[in-house]
């Protein structure tokens, strides 16, 4: 482009050679200039360019622009303000890219990046090519560059523009800083929409004092947005809940849409739920409400909302994508961004550098922690001091522990900057605490008071710091970084990211739950005999125990266990190849297998200890592993429910306890001891699903676990086949209580039929010292009232021990009630809050396979509750089934389809089970009826004799039943599939997931039977 050209409309004083001479390029950096480049001398803070004129002639320059030439120097054209220059002439250069595409500003002290990532989102919902350039960094169509700074200089920032111009992108979203404005970085642009978020105290050690600040923010839209060469008047969308905001908006001629929620605004939002898992309500989008969603947390958040759907309404951009790309957004770098760790524990990482983002920051997460707030917080050096006793104040005044230290020292000294900040701090009311003898195994002791602030200058310390000393439910907030991956030192520039140092310190904490490992002595005192052959050197120690020969690792100790179908006395050989040194096995092993099997671990040592009954012995280990842990333990029991009401507990307990529970359903004489052999020093609880099919076993398993609360779900009629009548299944289920620890508490439910027989059984028992109850009506310790359901929720009114409060289930299953109150009587008796219980319960998902609610591709509605089946779970899932498709209906005649597999264990009263079930499906008006198994034939005639259609009863093959569901259900229709274990019902499922269209209804086909 020519000098004339680019000059135009800012020359002072012409230089004497050609004006028309080309021009190849542009710099503010003398070392950077090339030949025939134009080089802009600009006065900045650290050096002046002036003073680099004649270097940039040296490099090839064709020209220079400056505001003055002292050296007398040719070819220097002169201006008046190099900056301003620099600006247009560098839009200029770059064929003003912003007038070809929509560009919007975003200014403010706090929610600009935020606000941004949003309105990306938004834009990107309603299909448009979009590019931001923001304190994070400068992306579009996939490209991602590092920014050093929130708003470039004038050069890069135009050139990036005609980058993304060329790539097709047609909205740009742009952060506009302070030190942008004041330095014309931005008055080359042409903006179709500026953005006012707030204003609060920063940067005071750039601008004299506060109104300065705004002036320089309000100049943006005074002179650049108002001056947009638009065809319609570019919209200033102003925070007015913020003063300076109401103030701005009320000074501006141009076009203003104000938003918030405290003042008068065209954007504004009501029935917000603020919670720390993010935010929901109603924006009104001028006179049209919307409901949205959103992850972010915080009411500073919700003005950052408003912002960006006030820009993209004031741009025509619809109210239905401004809501997708509001639910699109879930997270922000750096930005009250959420760190998943997997520890029960609430962190985040926070760019809140300033006394009012702090402010605001800390005030959002301990209105809506659940239990303390731990803040990691310091102050950068070579910026403004006055700033840092107020933060330190912020941050004792909302946190309940405050850990000072580093942010960016810079070239101060960091000790000096925390001592700053600490002259902000009231010691009487957050004492200093110290964090010498904080146990490395067990849990940490409470700050004193509950309050508390810790000095530690070394940020990763500080975090290392937070991690260790929390406890479940607590929040932990990393403020003052952010997104930056940096820690600027007086020693040089580091590698510092804040989200991988809380990463790195809980899995380091992570280490503390590590099963407590095992040495010679303590098999001894567990199994209570001397090994029968030792070898190993003194001190050596195994980390777990394992009665698996595939999976063992090689420090494990081995219990080889024997069962009616396998003998893992079998395995030793190939155990012993495996490198283990030690061994549980059956009475005379050792003398019977072959001495070179033993020969190969006796150079490194061997450990062998023999017992009459190796699984007992495994009872015994686990038992001695449950008592010198500490924790408590909570078995649960019962004829059904026990796993869903052990995942509800086990999410309750952990809102306030470090808490172990039993996995998938290791439920038995293996599966319980193998739980409680995963116990620490650090575990507080343990919750452990206990089951049953034979007299005896529960006595031994409640001899294992030693609960110190033991509940009973319910008593009915499962396994039948070894335990006769129903009034044995409650007896034996009673042995839960009979190892029952001192001061421990017995859980029964009040309208059990056998409730006399559990009752009884508890009471045995000297060391409980209560017995709560849970049912129906108030006649129960524990009970519900005011049950509602929905489509996928149920919520209800829980009342304990003359306490109530509002619970929800994510399940419209009604019965799951009863689940419920059981869980959350034995929350009580563990001194659980009633609020823990609501976050608790309200964090609980249904499980595959057990009341899995969810609609098929196809249309179906499903209920999954394949996992099990006896006959008062299958009578539940029918009751949940014909109150779906009733809720459902609404004159759409949805039917109620029931695909029922047989129920196992139930022995002679198999048949009688079975036809009580067809008789509940025909009094519930289930419409259709499909039988799998030797036992559909009772089934069947449970229903035909109760008033089911015969020809709506229908027995066949897995493949044929799902086949002819699918040739008599339409889209709505509820289909319910249930069957015991072994009938492996999910297969049928797995067939219709596999269909991705429904079958027109037609006449039934096949080869299954009609009845």
């Amino acid at each position: 482009m020519k000098l004339s050209r680019l000059v135009q409309d800012f020359v002072q004083v012409h230089i004497q050679d050609d004006m028309n001479m080309d021009i190849c390029g542009i710099q503010t950096r003398a070392q950077d200039i090339l030949p025939g480049q134009l080089f802009f001398a600009i006065k900045g803070h650290a050096a002046d360019g002036h003073d680099y004129m004649d270097a940039a002639f040296a490099r090839g320059a064709a020209a220079v622009i400056a505001e003055k030439n002292p050296m007398n120097l040719d070819r220097v054209i002169l201006v008046e303000n190099c900056r301003k220059a620099a600006a247009a002439i560098a839009a200029r250069f770059y064929g003003n890219p912003s007038k070809d595409m929509t560009l919007v500003g975003i200014t403010g002290t706090n929610g600009k990046t935020t606000t941004t990532y949003l309105l990306e989102s938004i834009f990107l919902a309603a299909g448009f090519n979009c590019g931001v350039i923001g304190t994070i960094n400068i992306r579009y169509n996939g490209n991602i560059l590092d920014n050093p700074i929130t708003t470039p200089d004038a050069m890069v920032l135009q050139q990036t523009l005609f980058h993304m111009k060329q790539a097709g992108v047609t909205h740009v979203i742009m952060e506009v800083s302070s030190h942008g404005l004041d330095q014309f970085r931005v008055d080359g642009c042409s903006f179709s929409a500026g953005v006012y978020t707030n204003l609060s105290q920063d940067h005071l050690d750039y601008h004299p004092d506060m109104e300065t600040y705004f002036l320089c923010k309000k100049r943006f839209f005074t002179e650049i947005l108002a001056s947009a060469d638009r065809n319609q008047a570019a919209p200033a969308v102003i925070n007015v809940d913020d003063v300076w905001g109401k103030k701005l908006a009320d000074s501006l001629s141009l076009r203003v849409i104000r938003v918030g929620c405290k003042n008068k605004a065209e954007i504004a939002a009501t029935d917000i739920i603020d919670t720390i898992q993010g935010l929901s309500g109603k924006i009104f989008l001028q006179k049209q409400a919307v409901v949205f969603h959103s992850a972010l947390t915080g009411l500073f958040n919700l003005e950052n909302i408003l912002c960006a759907a006030g820009a993209a309404l004031g741009l025509g951009v619809s109210s239905s994508h401004i809501l997708q790309g509001i639910e699109a957004c879930t997270g922000v770098p750096g930005r009250l961004e959420k760190v998943e760790t997997g520890s029960n524990r609430y962190m985040f990482v926070d760019y809140a550098h300033t006394p009012g983002a702090l402010d605001s920051t800390l005030h959002t997460l301990k209105n809506r922690a659940p239990k303390r707030l731990i803040t990691v917080f310091g102050c950068g050096g070579d910026r403004d001091r006055s700033k840092r006793p107020l933060m330190g104040k912020i941050a004792c005044k909302h946190s309940d522990v405050a850990i000072v230290t580093s942010d960016n020292p810079r070239t101060e000294d960091p000790e000096q900057i925390v001592s700053d900040i600490m002259a902000g701090i009231t010691t009487d009311d957050m004492p200093l605490l110290s964090v010498n003898g904080l146990s490395k195994d067990g849990p940490p002791p409470p700050p004193a008071h509950g309050k508390g602030i810790i000095r530690q200058v070394d940020r990763k310390k500080a975090l290392q710091t937070a991690v260790r000393i929390s406890r479940p439910g607590d929040t932990i907030i990393a403020a003052g970084k952010g997104h930056e991956t940096y820690q600027i030192t007086n020693k040089g520039t580091i590698h510092f990211d804040d989200k991988e140092e809380l990463k790195a310190a809980c899995k380091a904490f992570s280490r503390r739950f590590s099963p407590i490992a095992w040495n010679r002595s303590d098999l001894e005192a567990a199994l209570g005999c001397p090994a029968i052959l030792n070898t190993l050197d003194a001190g050596i120690s195994f980390a777990g125990i394992s009665t698996d020969s595939r999976t063992i690792q090689a420090n494990d100790i081995f219990v080889a266990l024997a069962g009616d179908t396998f003998d893992a006395h079998d395995f030793i050989p190939a155990v012993v190849n495996k490198g283990i040194q030690a061994f549980v096995v059956r009475t005379g092993t050792y003398h019977a297998l072959a001495e070179h099997i033993w020969d190969q671990v006796q150079h490194k040592g061997i450990l062998v200890f023999e017992a009459p009954d190796t699984l007992a012995a495994l009872g015994s280990l686990g038992r001695f592993q449950r008592l010198r842990s500490g924790a408590k333990v909570f078995a649960i029991t019962g004829s059904n429910g026990k796993t869903t009401t052990r995942k509800m507990a086990r999410k309750i307990f952990e809102t306030t306890y470090d808490t172990l529970a039993t996995q998938k359903n290791f439920n038995n004489e293996i599966g319980v001891p193998a739980t409680l052999l995963s116990l620490s020093y650090a575990h507080q609880w343990a919750v452990v699903e206990m089951g049953m099919n034979q007299p005896g076993e529960m006595q031994r398993l409640s001899d294992i676990a030693r609960p110190d609360i033991a509940l009973v779900t319910n008593t009915a009629g499962a396994h039948l086949e070894k335990l006769k009548t129903p009034d044995n299944v409650a007896r034996a289920k009673a042995q839960i209580f009979d190892h029952a620890q001192k001061n421990s508490t017995a859980i029964i439910y009040k309208d059990d039929p056998r409730f006399h027989i559990l009752k009884t059984g508890a009471q045995k028992n000297p060391d409980i010292q209560q017995i709560l109850t849970f049912g129906a009506d108030d006649s129960a310790d524990v009970y519900a009232t005011d049950i509602q359901s929905c489509a996928d929720s149920t919520w209800f009114t829980g009342c304990i021990k003359g306490e109530s409060a509002r619970f929800h289930l994510h399940s419209p299953a009604r019965f799951m009630v009863h689940n419920a109150l059981a869980a959350l009587s034995a929350a009580s008796a563990a001194g659980i809050s009633m609020r823990d219980m609501q976050t608790g319960l309200a964090a609980f998902v249904p499980v595959s396979g057990r009341m899995d609610i969810r609609c098929l591709d196809n249309g179906i509605q499903l209920i999954d509750d394949t996992y099990n089946a006896n006959p008062a779970s299958v009578t539940q899932a029918l009751k949940t089934l014909s109150h779906q498709a009733a809720r459902s209906d609404r004159g759409q005649n949805r039917q109620a389809v029931a695909v029922l597999g047989d129920m196992l264990e139930l022995g002679e009263a198999s048949e009688i089970r079975h036809y009580e079930v067809g008789k509940t499906a025909a009094q519930l008006g289930i419409n259709r009826l499909y039988l799998f198994g030797p036992h559909s034939s009772h089934t069947c005639r449970g229903a035909v004799e109760n008033g089911m259609p015969g020809n709506e009863v229908f027995c066949g093959t897995k493949q044929e039943i799902a086949s002819d569901v699918l040739s008599h259900v339409h889209k709505g229709d509820w289909v319910l599939v249930k069957g015991s274990r072994g009938m492996a019902m999910e297969t049928i499922i797995q067939q219709w997931e596999n269909q991705t269209a429904l079958c027109k209804p037609e006449k039934t086909k096949g080869t299954h039977h009609a009845v």
